[in-house]
């Protein structure tokens, strides 16, 4: 059965199997009207024709887009407010295409909306009636949406039904947590959840994973590893991947080498159950966020924890780190979305957005002034402990020799011991 296709404010012609083609907005005299925007920080307005560089999606349904630059912070509502129910709520969210001039929103109600980043509206909606549950991802392979539900039904929706792909990703467990496409391999779709381990399918042979991972051996009780699978990653210019547990482990799985257990597991920091995990823009780093508000830069390589962020009040959804540039968005339950720089421990833009948010998307081409002025302070800050710690002395093994000489030392600057006979005799009770 085809999915049906809903169409809002824009008009559509198909073409090809898998797809569908705006036409210019021109020829059709269609015209948006925009919500208002909210400016915080100075009380600039913002025009028409500037553009969001980060989107948000939020419990009640409401998808936003803010606009971090070095002066205020514009926030404004990209859907209409009487429309909202529990069942709009958005739940996941991905590019389009490499461009970024598509979204896609997945809802609770198992719907898929579009919206065009060019023409700033909405441009259809797709019904994705399959398995139970609300959605938790969406992708696009070979201009084709992916969708997977909570029950672990992963489909490849298509207008010819002959051609549509679906499986059946929750093979043990209870619950599927996330479903991703890797952004440098578009044939690979991970998928882990409740009681699911992290497995990787090709799309153009879906019948089994092409990799599956194995839990860790047991614990001292000889009692098996509990397995959650909240978030994971692609590592850029590899076949790696990195996955958050809910259970508080942080794990690097290469599906290179021999075996299918994790190559690196690690607990960062205990008694937190962690939502989400993003890739840093630096080798070997990786952002972590909790259900409690704590965010973590941890380094598999020394293994620690490099940063402790502040300010969170509340649970974090998701944690989207730039790729090239150290800056890091976050949103969560506290309705707050912050900016941070990787080297700096409180944010470094924030706003209040009113909603409960789950999902976040980031431009490549976002920038700020801030990062450039905080690499030159890490700079000083760093030539200055190198210069303590060479004024300092620096403290050698003592031989065998010396070390006689120095108790020999000690041994005569201890004062002696009175003998005996000058001791009060006791006296001796009859």
């Amino acid at each position: 059965m085809l999915p049906f296709l809903q169409v809002t404010n824009v008009a559509f012609s198909r073409f090809g199997n898998s797809g569908v083609r705006l036409k210019s907005l021109a020829d059709n005299n269609l015209k948006f009207q925009m919500p208002c925007c909210s400016v915080v920080g100075t009380g600039l307005i913002m025009s028409s024709t500037q553009d969001f560089n980060v989107y948000v999606g939020a419990e009640t349904g409401l998808f936003k887009g803010v606009s971090f630059n070095d002066h205020q912070t514009i926030t404004k509502n990209l859907n209409s407010l009487q429309s909202l129910d529990r069942q709009q709520e958005i739940t996941c969210m991905a590019w389009g295409n490499d461009e970024e001039s598509e979204i896609l929103m997945g809802l609770r109600s198992q719907k898929v909306k579009i919206y065009d980043t060019e023409f700033k509206g909405f441009s259809g909606c797709v019904e994705t009636p399959f398995g139970k549950g609300p959605l938790r991802g969406v992708g696009k392979f070979n201009d084709s949406i992916i969708t997977a539900s909570e029950s672990g039904d992963v489909k490849l929706w298509k207008f010819k039904a002959s051609q549509q792909i679906e499986f059946h990703a929750l093979t043990a467990g209870e619950s599927l947590s996330c479903m991703r496409v890797s952004p440098y391999n578009k044939n690979i779709v991970g998928t882990g959840g409740k009681k699911n381990d992290l497995q990787l399918w090709d799309m153009e042979n879906a019948q089994h994973p092409v990799f599956k991972a194995k839990n860790v051996k047991n614990d001292f009780l000889d009692m098996p590893v509990p397995v959650w699978v909240s978030d994971f990653a692609f590592v850029p210019n590899s076949e790696q991947v990195v996955s958050s547990s809910r259970h508080g482990h942080v794990r690097l799985y290469d599906p290179k080498s021999r075996g299918r257990r994790p190559v690196i597991s690690c607990i960062p920091e205990a008694d937190e159950a962690w939502t989400c995990i993003s890739i840093a823009s630096r080798s070997n780093q990786v952002l972590v966020g909790s259900g409690k508000g704590r965010m973590l830069l941890y380094d598999f390589r020394q293994q620690k924890v490099v940063h402790a962020y502040r300010g969170f009040t509340g649970s974090i959804r998701q944690i989207v780190c730039h790729p090239t540039k150290p800056l890091v968005v976050s949103v969560g339950l506290d309705r707050f979305i912050r900016l941070h720089h990787l080297d700096r421990q409180t944010p470094l833009h924030k706003a209040y957005l009113k909603s409960r948010l789950n999902v976040v998307l980031m431009r490549r081409d976002f920038g700020v002034l801030g990062d450039q002025d905080v690499d030159l302070d890490e700079e000083i800050v760093d030539t200055e402990k190198d210069t303590l710690w060479n004024t300092m002395e620096v403290i050698k093994d003592r031989t065998f020799t010396e070390t006689e000489d120095i108790l020999d030392k000690e041994v005569d600057a201890t004062p002696t011991k009175n003998n005996g006979s000058s001791r009060k005799k006791r006296k001796t009770v009859p």
